[in-house]
């Protein structure tokens, strides 16, 4: 990513029937998020499972993480509280499930669908040919670069879309 060849950009798929937990978890990401904390709250969601995944109150182990964070507590609780990205999160979702995925993690470059964890071999293989297209071909995307939600160039030729629940 930091050649400019690829960026990575995370989804939400929350899979409710079998984590109740994930929509919450993914809404308290987007509301760290909105104070520069996407990453860093993304990467304590993950790193902090066992904490809350079971928990009847999660949403009180997120808004612990968000103090961690140093995040203005009244903002974020307000954000998660009032569901401001509940349909956000939704929009994520239906996006994965358009594109055909029914398990997380799943990914997507340039449009291929990878499912499940996979070795770092078959990503290379698909980077390697999005990147010999990007030399002589063309690979048409129509893929926003999000504020927050990506790395990398949003010019990159490749594309790496990941489509996750936090567990």
């Amino acid at each position: 990513m930091n050649t400019g060849q690829v960026r990575y950009v995370f989804r939400n798929f929350p899979l409710d029937s079998i984590h109740p937990q994930a929509q919450k978890a993914a809404e308290a990401a987007e509301c760290a998020g909105e104070q520069g904390k996407y990453w860093e709250m993304h990467d304590l969601l993950f790193e902090g499972q066992s904490q809350w995944s079971g928990s009847a109150d999660a949403v009180g182990t997120f808004k612990e993480m968000a103090g961690e964070l140093g995040l203005d507590q009244g903002q974020f609780d307000s954000c998660l509280d009032g569901g401001d990205y509940a349909s956000k999160v939704a929009a994520d979702r239906d996006e994965a499930v358009a594109a055909g995925m029914s398990s997380t993690p799943s990914f997507s470059i340039n449009g291929k669908t990878i499912a499940g964890a996979q070795p770092f071999a078959a990503f290379q293989q698909e980077i390697e040919y999005g990147l010999f297209l990007a030399g002589g071909g063309t690979v048409e995307l129509e893929v926003g670069a999000d504020s927050y939600r990506s790395l990398g160039d949003p010019d990159a030729p490749v594309v790496v879309t990941e489509f996750a629940d936090y567990q």
